[in-house]
């Protein structure tokens, strides 16, 4: 059975170690390419490699938060990541329509409330349900 793991991508390449025999090797990715897979040339273990580009690495969170837009409207969503410069959300199935990129927001965050410390954020993208905020420095 194949493995998974997180690999660091930089300069479009990954640094790829086999979890079984420990050896190591740089291996070429494409651009916008988010999963492949990765055969050890020494004992032939395939690996399922998830790609990290991002220069920060995402911590996954879990819970319920409380996204409230610049009209009032207040909406539980699910924190999905967060990073130094932004966080992931998963919304309800109608909540993705009443969004678009460049829209600012706010959060409210009953269960920590220094994970969710800046003011404003700005929606990145959208993509079905999950969305992808960035802190705005305003």
């Amino acid at each position: 059975m194949a493995r998974s793991r997180l690999f660091q991508v930089r300069s479009n390449r990954i640094r790829f170690k086999c979890a079984e025999c420990q050896t190591t090797r740089s291996l070429p990715v494409p651009p916008n390419v988010r999963r492949r897979s990765a055969k050890c040339h020494k004992c032939g273990v395939i690996t399922h490699c998830q790609l990290n580009r991002r220069i920060q690495p995402r911590e996954s969170q879990s819970g319920k938060v409380t996204m409230i837009t610049r009209d009032g409207r207040e909406t539980d969503i699910h924190l999905h990541d967060i990073s130094l410069n932004g966080v992931g959300f998963i919304v309800p199935p109608g909540t993705a329509r009443r969004l678009s990129v460049r829209q600012e927001v706010s959060f409210k965050c009953s269960w920590n409330s220094r994970l969710l410390t800046r003011k404003r954020y700005i929606i990145k993208n959208i993509k079905d349900q999950y969305n992808g905020f960035e802190a705005s420095t305003l």
